[in-house]
């Protein structure tokens, strides 16, 4: 639901092409607040709040162990999120991650490497947003870095995956971009122009799911306008989506996190 730039964002999700010595310092200079959760990383500027960065790492350490057993739930998932080197990153501010970013992209232009690579899977909050915010954001890092990448057919965030299959049911038809209007049967309609095809699945598996966990159900006046099926109950209205979500191989998570 976050508008996804680059500049002006303060958690962003992002998947990088490798870990290079270069990229590591650069990184652990203008990111030095660090933390991880099954090989996954959680950076943050130096100003941004510790007890933040810990916050995001138990809400993320909980959609990756649902079940609470001390082990991951699904290690594809986890396997594709250290493959394609996902991370999330905090800042304080925008301009606390605005003045980190340009610096970052600074050092590794002098280290020749391509800051371009970087921005496949962006997206944004600023660190002391409201829990939902944070519920929303890990879950991102979950399912478009590790989800669309373990299981592509199922979850990859492009025409013609399963998920993609439901999502167009949801918004009425397939749209490869944003329409001026959605058709009256549609209970998905994001009208976010800077949000493409695949960002728009990336949203609705958070819909979907948090509103099947119960994330939504206070929320039907804030959210309707883009979403309508905010409670459990009102889920079982998307048949396809509900198959994906119950089906135990994938071990998608059945309980919210605590905060």
């Amino acid at each position: 639901m976050m508008k996804q730039t680059f500049l002006t964002i303060c958690l962003i999700v992002y998947a990088l092409p490798s870990w290079g010595e270069n990229l590591k310092k650069a990184i652990d200079e203008f990111f030095p607040k660090q933390e991880k959760v099954y090989g996954v990383k959680i950076i943050g500027t130096e100003k941004t709040p510790l007890k933040n960065i810990k916050k995001a790492a138990k809400i993320l350490n909980q959609w990756l162990d649902n079940n609470n057993d001390g082990k991951p739930d699904n290690e594809l998932v986890i396997k594709a999120l250290i493959k394609n080197n996902a991370i999330l990153v905090m800042g304080k501010t925008e301009d606390d991650l605005e003045d980190s970013f340009e610096n970052l992209i600074y050092a590794l232009d002098k280290a020749n490497i391509n800051i371009d690579n970087f921005e496949s899977a962006l997206v944004g909050l600023i660190s002391d947003e409201p829990n939902i915010a944070y519920l929303e954001e890990t879950l991102h890092l979950v399912t478009q870095v590790g989800y669309a990448n373990a299981y592509p057919e199922v979850f990859g965030e492009f025409k013609g995956s399963k998920i993609s299959k439901a999502m167009d049911v949801a918004r009425g038809g397939y749209f490869e971009t944003v329409p001026k209007t959605y058709p009256k049967s549609s209970w998905y309609h994001y009208y976010d122009k800077s949000c493409d095809y695949a960002c728009m699945i990336t949203e609705y598996f958070y819909w979907s799911l948090s509103s099947l966990l119960g994330a939504q159900i206070n929320r039907y006046e804030e959210i309707s306008e883009e979403w309508e099926l905010n409670t459990p109950n009102k889920m079982l209205k998307d048949k396809l989506v509900m198959g994906l979500l119950k089906d135990e191989k994938y071990q998608i998570p059945n309980k919210l996190p605590l905060f």
